[in-house]
């Protein structure tokens, strides 16, 4: 359902008249910049082409790869500018018209009541030029409905003030300006300085590094020798003489200790520059003008600036692990309708904080944390023993039939059995929820443990599903959906009593909470 903010109908008729009867300025263009901008996005898409037409078509002939790149900049160049020149918009009173498209135009406009979000990016080279993009979501199109590329920061910033404060009916630049200026001065709700970041990182464990290396390695394998990825390639480089008796039983296994030490070492390494890419000057700061929310600052190459409103967050979740969660370190995230420059909609609201610096956050976003008197319920144990007795099943056999068949070595799979089962079994233990007054608290996972907090007042459908395996021990699935379709996953409260099942749905559909604050969801 879409979230549809009305202008205030109580403010002063006299300003109304005045400021639609203001004159609307001229169609204008995006900053000129814009045009290098896009080409150099463009160009840096086919750097890798033209590396492959040097080394293959042109057999390394300089003078032809020149050739081909000036053609390519003059190309993607003049396409740039035509574009830039066709491309138009203006902003009225109550509205903003895009004008758009070289042989098929286009025109929309969109009105500053449909409005649901207004966010700022700034990429690298952006922010060294003094530029912005501003994208808007109306929430109809399940994403941007409207993006204004390299404006002048100033020119954006005016721009998200001013269809903010004609949601809330303000229209006046004097108190935008001055709002502004005040959150600038306030202290953060929550911020990140570089040790926190890097605690962060450190609980971001990643290969990404590794893959991004890989990836390169393949698309430019035209310049390795052959056979680079064949392991029998460097099995074979070393005589069988070297390759056994040439190392002590030390050296081997410092080798594969030295290997392991490497991958790992590469996986802090890339979850630590992830993370300061990401959340590089983290700012978390309350909005009190327009609609109230938060407004979130991050990014090291690409600085993004967005408010997300109170009342379209839908839930909260707090993210941890077993060795995180042990020194007290929490990642909050709200799941909201609207959607953050990436196209997320679980924002993240504080990466890596203690309980009581989540505290303030949740209240301002008026969801409660679970009182320490009162208890989670646990689902049933056939969570964990049906999936283990499963596993065990299919392992046993898959042992049997390759241990008589292949080698007796395979035997051995059927351990493989207790690891997985074990895990199940914390999954289990963690698996647990509650239901309050105004609240439902779900548990889940065990390495990577998740509290999801919903308001009643935010639950849209409740279903209750059996699978085949649950009707045999009258168990069944619980799936909690909020607004937002499928761009927000849905909560789920898995084997559960039939009947127990049954009530919850019904204690869910029944809401007691306020109606005033359900009349706060914006449906």
């Amino acid at each position: 359902m879409m979230d549809e903010a009305q202008p205030d109908t109580t403010a002063d008729p006299v300003t109304d008249a005045v400021i639609d009867a203001a004159p609307e300025t001229a169609f204008q263009h995006l900053h000129p910049l814009s045009i290098i901008l896009k080409s150099l996005s463009l160009l840096s898409q086919n750097l890798i082409a033209i590396g492959v037409l040097h080394f293959s078509l042109f057999d390394q002939n300089i003078a032809y790869t020149s050739l081909a790149a000036l053609c390519l900049i003059a190309l993607v160049v003049g396409v740039t500018a035509l574009i830039w020149s066709r491309f138009t918009y203006q902003i009225g009173a109550k509205e903003i018209r895009i004008k758009s498209g070289l042989l098929n135009r286009n025109s929309r406009s969109i009105p500053f009541d449909r409005v649901q979000d207004v966010s700022l990016e700034q990429k690298l080279i952006s922010r060294i030029l003094g530029l912005t993009t501003v994208k808007l979501e109306t929430g109809s199109g399940g994403g941007e409905d409207g993006t204004l590329d390299a404006l002048a920061l100033t020119d954006g910033e005016a721009l998200r003030d001013m269809i903010r404060d004609y949601k809330d009916g303000l229209k006046s630049e004097t108190i935008a300006v001055t709002e502004s200026a005040s959150s600038e001065d306030r202290p953060p709700l929550f911020a990140m300085d570089n040790r926190r970041i890097f605690i962060a990182g450190l609980f971001n464990f990643s290969f990404i590094l590794l893959a991004i290396l890989a990836t390169i390695a393949q698309n430019l394998d035209f310049l390795l020798p052959d056979g680079f990825f064949d392991p029998r390639t460097w099995i074979t480089a070393i005589s069988e003489e070297d390759r056994i008796n040439g190392l002590s039983s030390t050296a081997r296994i410092f080798g594969a200790f030295l290997a392991v030490g490497s991958l790992i070492f590469v996986g802090f390494a890339s979850g630590i520059v992830r993370t300061f890419i990401r959340e590089y000057g983290f700012r978390l700061d309350r909005v009190d003008s327009g609609q109230p929310g938060f407004r979130r600052r991050r990014g090291l190459f690409t600085l993004t600036d967005m408010v997300m409103p109170i009342h379209r967050v839908q839930a909260a979740t707090l993210s941890t692990g077993p060795i995180r969660q042990r020194y007290g370190w929490y990642h909050l995230k709200f799941q909201s309708l609207a959607g953050d420059p990436s196209g997320e909609t679980d924002h993240s609201t504080a990466p890596c904080a203690q309980i009581e610096e989540i505290a303030p956050i949740l209240a301002d976003a008026k969801i409660d944390q679970a009182a320490d008197s009162l208890a989670f319920q646990k689902v049933d144990p056939a969570f964990w023993w049906r999936d283990a007795l499963i596993i065990w099943l299919v392992l046993t056999i898959v042992a049997l039939l390759t241990g008589f068949l292949l080698s007796a070595a395979f035997f051995a799979i059927i351990l493989l059995a207790v690891p997985v089962t074990t895990i199940r079994y914390l999954k289990w233990q963690r698996h647990q929820y509650m239901l309050t007054q105004a609240q439902i608290f779900v548990h889940s996972g065990w390495w990577k443990r998740k509290l999801t907090i919903l308001p009643r007042r935010k639950i849209q459908t409740v279903d209750v599903s059996q699978s085949p395996l649950d009707h045999p021990l009258d168990l069944a699935t619980v799936t909690i959906g909020i607004a937002g379709g499928s761009s927000i996953r849905p909560l789920m409260i898995m084997d559960m009593p039939f009947e127990k099942a049954m009530e919850l749905r019904q204690q869910l559909i029944n809401q007691t909470a306020n109606p005033q604050a359900a009349d706060q969801t914006g449906m």
